[in-house]
């Protein structure tokens, strides 16, 4: 094998794994409108840049236009913007790599019978946290909230339609609700008032 094609296919797998890396930790985190990501196409240097993903979940791939990737993981959104490059036949096998170079600003609103209303900040690189940690981080319940009826209001991504759930927020404290129910960014928390 020649040198050169030695040295060029080392690269190559150097730049998957950095690809690879890169996504590892984040594996479960979903990108979100106005995350930062520092973009590249292995053997393509000009193409490196940062982007900002838009209000609406798209990011503007060089020389592929507009993407959707919100909701996506890193790893998925890799694969989907080289598949756009291969159906397009800008490129035949592009290694494309994203990284998270800044995580945009996540928040839901707790409102009610809790402690402190207002909004709670998700983590910086979360997409989710559970129903719990949000209303403990409003402070906890009120000695008159009705607990087992929390509703939470939220709109669909993909069209302006809300869904309201109720959720049994006591038993999922006692250990006795099933799933951990997760709140994501904009999601609206509502603990209502116990009846006497």
């Amino acid at each position: 094998m020649m040198p050169e094609k030695l040295l060029s296919i080392l690269g190559m797998l150097a730049f998957a794994a950095a690809a690879v890396a890169s996504t590892n930790g984040g594996d479960s985190y979903q990108l979100y409108p106005l995350d930062l990501l520092r973009f590249e196409v292995y053997g393509e240097p000009e193409l490196a840049t940062e982007l900002r993903i838009s209000g609406n979940g798209d990011l503007n791939v060089p020389l592929a236009g507009s993407v959707r990737v919100q909701e996506l993981t890193l790893a998925q959104a890799q694969e989907k913007i080289a598949q756009v490059y291969r159906d397009s036949e800008i490129f035949i096998r592009p290694q494309v790599s994203l990284r998270v170079v800044e995580y945009s600003k996540k928040e839901v609103s707790v409102l009610g019978q809790v402690g402190k209303q207002g909004r709670i900040e998700l983590p910086a690189e979360s997409s989710a946290i559970s129903i719990v940690e949000a209303i403990t981080a409003a402070g906890g319940f009120t000695r008159i909230a009705k607990g087992d009826t929390v509703r939470v209001t939220r709109r669909q991504t993909n069209d302006a339609k809300e869904t309201h759930i109720t959720v049994d927020v006591k038993a999922l404290i006692r250990g006795s609700g099933g799933d951990i129910f997760m709140v994501r960014p904009g999601d609206v928390i509502f603990v209502p008032e116990r009846l006497f």
